[in-house]
């Protein structure tokens, strides 16, 4: 598991590799949410076209992310998940609440 860091203007994109599940998604927590805080930005994307498995500790992963961003009025996105995590998005239903850039 791994997080890499890029910025498109008002946006904080991590781009995480590899599989998030209970262990790595306290890790994974703990990094995203100490760059959101040093970076001048409100909106987050998280890329995930490299995620190659993910349980539901990444659904909480990204629901605390959410509402980290949607508490200074930023916008959350997901970006390029494989179908298998896309499934995973999907049958959690949390398209209703983030937009998913497939």
């Amino acid at each position: 598991m791994d997080v890499r860091f890029k910025r498109d203007g008002a946006a904080l994109i991590a781009m995480i590799e590899g599989e998030i599940d209970h262990h790595s998604s306290r890790i994974l927590k703990e990094r995203i949410d100490s760059k959101f805080i040093m970076e001048p930005v409100k909106d987050m994307i998280m890329d995930l076209s490299r995620v190659t498995f993910m349980d539901s500790a990444g659904i909480g992963l990204i629901m605390g992310r959410m509402k980290k961003v949607s508490s200074v009025g930023g916008k959350m996105s997901i970006r390029n998940p494989r179908p298998e995590i896309m499934k995973m998005l999907k049958m959690s239903n949390i398209e209703s609440l983030i937009k998913l850039d497939a």
